[in-house]
């Protein structure tokens, strides 16, 4: 591996790599977008550029034409600034001072321990680059660099941004993760947290404690990744306690898995309560119930399941609390739910347990189901309801989104299509994707808006092993300007945007 300091060096395009590194230097969690913010409107004003922004923060850059494309309509780039912040358990980072540690590895740009925050860097980077050129290198109609805030944690930028801010009826959406696709639909999707009450009890005498830590699990994008079968932290690690239950009658004191709404979790931790002399026997139970999930998810092949002494803590769940909880957890719907009857491949709907935490007197639990048909969106958000319902835990459903509608036949996906063939030498793939995108809600927001998804290779997003595919940047790059061009010298159709 390369040193983080030389990362970047020698990479093509320059100017995308440079800035996407002068990003990674600034924290930008979601909801933490103020640093961030403040150096793309400083560099765009440098650039006599102006800046037009609105109460939720988003920001319109907005780009003249080059010489001779004046005419052309204005073409909307569109990013999140925010990215999604985790980190293996035994890397030292804080998210609100460090910056992110790149490291090349091969062909790929990776961060160390962390998530890189390509997602949706490189393609804030993308449109930067083109922003701020001042070689008047690219030609290209007048552009709005739109960039929104809070995308990771439930869409809140797009959501809430001011029909005012942008005037372009041709949007880029640049916050997609596989070359040689373009993307023209996506999935809705909402938060459901659940709130299950507890009781306590005191641990007897002749027990003690163990510490529960299951690992190793790939995470990842709990839309993109959610067809992969990859184990839940969540689940497996309810499943361990359950085992750990009926063998040795162990209770439950804390339990913490999961973070991110859209992220599959990757670890969790709980501390149980075991009587001192079946302290072996848990032992053997884990040992056991470790091959089975192995077994199960052959390619999670670094999950692993430790268990520990540890403090006796001062209190416990009861022995019922435990079994709702666990039943809880266990009857939560989780994965894949439905493939789409009119995309081959595409998932139709899904839900991710996302986390679950022991919060003062409750287990707080987070849902993140998603779906491309608002009734099957509906479905899975009742069918949530009503197991939180019957394990008496209230629930609350929050940050619900549309989803984007696929137009095959639409202008820009048309010039882009061309443009792929033509300049990258090879037809792409029309797809929908199950991620969410910020598309439907724009799409909803401002009725007739043109709108395409591409970007270059990114691959576990969401997770510390999150990796950019580095020759897959300039071509991405390439395209983007290409498109740009064919706009400003007239490609587009003059009645496209029109109604």
């Amino acid at each position: 591996m390369t040193a983080a300091k030389s990362a970047i060096e020698g990479l093509e395009p320059a100017s995308v790599f440079k800035l996407f590194e002068k990003i990674s230097q600034i924290p930008r969690g979601s909801k933490k977008e103020t640093a961030i913010s403040e150096y793309i409107r400083s560099r765009a004003e440098e650039c006599g550029l102006a800046v037009r922004s609105d109460k939720a923060g988003n920001l319109c850059i907005a780009v003249a034409a080059t010489p001779g494309c004046e005419g052309a309509p204005i073409v909307v780039l569109q990013g999140h600034v925010d990215m999604v912040q985790e980190k293996n358990a035994d890397t030292e980072f804080d998210f609100d001072k460090d910056p992110i540690r790149l490291v090349r590895d091969g062909n790929w740009l990776k961060a160390d321990g962390t998530t890189l925050g390509a997602d949706n860097g490189l393609g804030v980077a993308a449109a930067l680059a083109i922003a701020f050129d001042q070689d008047k290198k690219y030609t290209h109609g007048p552009l709005e660099i739109l960039l929104t805030m809070d995308e990771e944690t439930g869409l809140t930028g797009a959501t809430n941004l001011s029909e005012q801010l942008v005037k372009g009826r041709i949007l880029i959406n640049l916050d997609s993760e596989e070359t040689g696709i373009l993307y023209i639909g996506c999935a809705g999707g909402a938060g459901i947290e659940t709130r299950l009450p507890i009781e306590w009890t005191a641990p007897g005498e002749g027990q003690t404690a163990v510490r529960l830590h299951l690992t190793g699990l790939r995470g990842g994008h709990s839309g993109a990744n959610i067809h992969e079968n990859r184990g839940n932290a969540v689940k497996l690690l309810a499943r361990t306690i359950l085992a750990l239950k009926n063998q040795v009658g162990a209770q439950l004191a804390d339990f913490r898995a999961g973070d991110k709404h859209n992220a599959i979790p990757r670890e969790g931790t709980a501390i149980l309560v075991v009587d001192e002399e079946k302290l072996a026997q848990a032992r053997v139970a884990v040992w056991g119930k470790l091959a089975e999930l192995r077994d199960e998810y052959p390619d999670d092949k670094d999950l692993g399941v430790t268990i520990d002494e540890t403090d006796l803590p001062e209190r416990m769940f009861t022995a019922a609390s435990r079994d709702k909880a666990l039943d809880l957890l266990l009857a939560l719907p989780n994965g894949v739910l439905a493939m789409s009857r009119e995309i081959a491949g595409l998932v139709e709907t899904s839900t991710n347990v996302a986390a679950a935490h022991v919060d003062g007197l409750v287990l707080k639990i987070g849902n993140s189901p998603r779906s491309s048909q608002r009734s099957a969106m509906r479905g899975v958000i009742n069918q949530t309801l009503a197991v939180c319902r019957l394990a008496g835990s209230p629930a609350e459903v929050t940050g619900e989104y549309p989803g984007w509608q696929p137009k095959p036949d639409a202008a820009i996906v048309k010039l882009v299509a061309k443009a792929h063939e033509e300049v990258l030498g090879a037809a792409p793939k029309i797809k929908a994707i199950h991620a969410g995108l910020e598309c439907g809600i724009i799409g909803e927001k401002f009725k007739g808006m043109d709108m395409i998804s591409f970007g270059p290779d990114i691959i576990n997003a969401h997770s510390p092993d999150e990796a950019a595919k580095i020759p897959s940047v300039e071509p991405f790059f390439k395209l983007l300007t290409d498109v740009l061009a064919r706009v400003g010298q007239g490609a587009y159709p003059a009645k496209a945007t029109e109604g």
